[in-house]
């Protein structure tokens, strides 16, 4: 049996970062092994089929990486999908690390046109190519020279030479929305976003970001220049949360360019030391997952059993990022899709950036009639505990309107790397990283010493999510 899937959505890879798991070929030829497993399973030479792959945000990790770190491992994320599936179409939803490519389309799609160009798309994108060709019209933009290099090594590499007739290739911000008819023949509405402008440093209070700006730590720690007039509470609409956000992200997460780390790293880890430590709101404990050797495909029904509920975690009403989308991300989206005759009965939103992964559900309310399932597609990023396993989730949905999630599981002999397992060996990575950094912090704030918790590599925090 080959299953035919309309959506098939991956987050959060952040590839060109050395903790990542899908930076390292190893982890990617895992990946294209699972894929097929799951979605061919009678058949695991043979590609399955996509109908839209959806790149959930940081995708290439455009602040922690060089260009050409990021253009190396991007092209190989791509391959790897592209020789797994026929994929009829793939969507690009930039997130925090990878914004800038996003900032960097629309300054050059605003030189070309001459005119003002919105900071956000229509819920279906933009095409960049359109059926296996690069739209060089005025009509299909020719300002996305950096994008189609990045991702399909334009003009002269090979995912750009071999790809198909029939593929095209949509960027879409903050938002990518489609709808897709279940088994009774009713219209369900997808909503995919990364995260970004939900987040918890892009939501902290005006006044917290001033601090960090006006007493100069920014310049200082990290040689970068934050912009703190970002207030969410303000955004009367889905474009003005664009622009109070895009500023903000674009200089926290500066554009390495040429340089192997951004600017921005050290200063992040900063940033959250003193979240942390001027918030009442406490920092979110690691969500764990059960460490297992098999990947498995669950579908919504089998998720919701109890033998299913450790394996992927179920996100509560009461989670923080659920709250905060609740809060900033939600009114704005429903309006939107009601602008665009979309707002038509149930929906699905799928967002990544926490790295956390599961599954949950909003109910309805008097003011918010929809029923909305919730996922999170977790991430593929190690932190500095080899025992601490990424939710390495994908969404999926098939032609008959079944909603699964793939839990890619990483725990197995066979992913070593000179006698070292996978897990390990990216984890390394951020354990270094930590270290350097909490010395940094220590020398800076000499309270932090009385919390383990904040100052303890092993059990800290200090992530970049």
């Amino acid at each position: 049996m080959m299953m035919k899937l309309k959506i098939l959505a991956i987050s959060d890879t952040h590839v060109g970062e050395d903790t990542s798991l899908l930076s390292y070929p190893i982890g990617l030829q895992h990946l294209w092994r699972v894929l097929r497993k799951s979605f061919s399973p009678d058949d695991p030479e043979r590609r399955f089929e996509v109908e839209e792959m959806i790149l959930l945000g940081d995708i290439p990790d455009r602040a922690l990486a060089s260009t050409s770190q990021i253009i190396t491992h991007t092209g190989a994320l791509i391959r790897t999908l592209g020789s797994a599936a026929d994929i009829r179409r793939g969507v690009y939803i930039p997130g925090n690390h990878d914004h800038t490519l996003w900032t960097s389309y629309l300054m050059r799609k605003r030189f070309s046109s001459k005119k003002h160009q919105s900071g956000y798309t229509k819920p279906s994108g933009e095409f960049v190519i359109k059926d296996g060709k690069r739209c060089d019209d005025e009509r299909y933009k020719p300002w996305a020279e950096e994008l189609l290099s990045i991702f399909f090594g334009y003009p002269h590499g090979s995912s750009m030479r071999n790809m198909p007739d029939s593929f095209d290739f949509i960027v879409a911000n903050p938002l990518y929305a489609t709808q897709i008819k279940n088994r009774s023949r009713e219209d369900r509405t997808y909503i995919f976003t990364h995260g970004t402008h939900f987040r918890r440093d892009v939501c902290l209070p005006d006044k917290m970001k001033r601090i960090v700006d006006y007493s100069g730590l920014d310049s200082i720690l990290g040689h970068i220049n934050i912009e703190s007039d970002c207030d969410v509470t303000k955004a009367r609409d889905l474009e003005g949360l664009e622009e109070a956000v895009a500023p903000f992200v674009d200089s926290l997460w500066v554009s390495s360019k040429n340089n192997p780390t951004s600017k921005s790293d050290d200063f992040w880890y900063l940033l959250t030391m003193l979240r942390a430590r001027l918030s009442s709101v406490p920092l979110e404990d690691r969500k764990r997952r059960r460490i297992t050797d098999e990947s498995v495909l669950l579908s919504w029904d089998e998720l919701q059993l109890p033998s299913n509920k450790n394996r992927i975690w179920k996100i509560s009403d009461q989670d923080d990022s659920v709250r905060r989308w609740k809060d900033y991300f939600l009114p704005h989206m429903r309006s939107y899709l009601e602008q665009n005759g979309m707002l038509t009965g149930d929906m699905t939103f799928v967002y990544g950036d926490t790295h956390h992964g599961g599954w949950g559900a909003h109910p309805p309310t008097e003011e918010m009639p929809e029923r909305i399932r919730i996922y999170n597609c977790g991430g593929w990023v190690m932190h500095a505990d080899e025992h601490y396993h990424p939710a390495c989730h994908l969404f999926a949905v098939d032609d008959d309107g079944e909603e699964y999630m793939l839990d890619v599981s990483f725990k197995s002999k066979d992913l070593e790397i000179d006698g070292e397992s996978l897990l390990k060996v990216a984890a390394e990575d951020a354990e270094n990283r930590q270290k350097t950094v909490n010395r940094i912090l220590r020398s800076i704030l000499p309270a932090s010493r009385s919390d383990d918790r904040d100052t303890d590599p092993k059990r800290s925090d200090f992530r970049r999510s």
